[in-house]
């Protein structure tokens, strides 16, 4: 009886097993449960792809005959990555100085940076109001040792190199000398504005007409103890700019406020303050010179409409040593768009 008895007990446990497996029926067409966990990273590549503005600098080589366009800050460099440039080893000291991708190191360059055989370069330069563009597919790609590497590095690492585009020199006629005043820009379409870039014209005025705004807490802490220098102002259709200099105890000045208000109808609201922006003195940055000073012809100073998508922009007051500079879009969102350029130190 007893064996019986466990026998009846063993046929129940595998009845009941499989009429809840009959429950276990595969549904292609059913809801995943709210709490399930997903790849998050195949769900970001579907989403849309925010796009930014990637500026770059125009240079020229020593010999002065091909213009360069370095793209290293979207394509650095792998020391160990044997694709990302030929066996330096094999090359002679001035070969290696400076030469062109072939085909297979081209492809591997234009796929990490994202960028089209169709795509164009466009540089735009804002002094002049010229553009010009071309296309990706007409420009060689090369390597070319940094402007801080020199022939005591040899042989040289992946580091030393700025990876880019070559542009011969014939082509870039009318730009402004050692092209300080152009901006590249690499894409579809061109994101530059023309004819509305304007230069600052800065006119003095009294303490008393600046603008009555406390200084931010991070500003305070900078000028503490400064002595109030000169104060200015300029003025376009849409906004009034205000500059304060301040000096240490020998006079020099060190540090410059900027605010940006919008013009409104005065008899009816005050202006609004866009920007207030304080520019100073660091260990690898400098302040520009004002246009204009002194009797000088020397433009820094910047404003208008640059992009096409953007609000206006205003730069041109500091000049660094390391680091690259940026361009401030004049709203509230205190954007700054900051060049791709060669920020690398040895």
């Amino acid at each position: 009886m007893k064996t019986k008895y466990q026998i009846i007990l063993l046929i129940s446990f595998f009845l009941l097993v499989s009429c809840n497996k009959k429950y276990e029926v595969k549904d292609d067409n059913a809801t995943a449960p709210e709490n399930v966990t997903t790849d998050t990273l195949a769900i970001k590549e579907k989403s849309p792809k925010k796009e930014g503005i990637n500026l770059f600098a125009l240079t020229t080589r020593k010999n002065k005959d091909i213009a360069f366009v370095s793209l290293s800050a979207l394509y650095p460099a792998v020391e160990n990555d044997t694709l990302f440039l030929p066996p330096i080893e094999k090359m002679d000291k001035k070969t290696a100085s400076y030469f062109i991708f072939d085909n297979k190191y081209r492809t591997r360059f234009l796929s990490k940076t994202e960028i089209s055989e169709t795509d164009s370069l466009f540089i735009y330069d804002y002094a002049k109001d010229k553009l010009t563009s071309f296309l990706i597919k007409n420009l060689k790609t090369a390597a070319m040792l940094n402007s801080r590497t020199s022939t005591e590095n040899w042989p040289y690492k992946h580091r030393d190199y700025m990876i880019g585009f070559e542009i011969d020199t014939k082509n870039l006629k009318g730009l402004s000398p050692d092209y300080k005043n152009s901006l590249v820009y690499v894409g579809k379409e061109n994101p530059f504005v023309e004819k509305q870039m304007m230069p600052i014209v800065w006119k003095k005025i009294t303490a008393k007409e600046y603008p009555d705004e406390k200084l931010k807490k991070e500003h305070k802490k900078i000028i503490t103890n400064a002595l109030t220098g000169s104060s200015y102002f300029f003025e376009t259709k849409n906004y009034q700019y205000f500059l304060q200099e301040y000096a240490n105890s020998n006079k020099i000045i060190y540090a410059r406020r900027l605010i940006v208000t919008d013009v409104k109808n005065q008899e009816t609201e005050a202006n609004e303050i866009i920007i207030d922006k304080l520019f100073y003195q660091k260990e690898d940055i400098s302040l520009s010179p004002l246009n204009y000073s002194e009797g000088s012809k020397t433009v820094n100073q910047w404003t208008g409409k640059l992009f096409k998508n953007k609000p206006a922009v205003i730069f041109g007051f500091e000049n660094a040593s390391f680091g690259c500079l940026g361009i401030s879009i004049i709203d509230k969102s205190n954007e700054e768009i900051y060049l791709k350029c060669d920020n690398r130190q040895k």
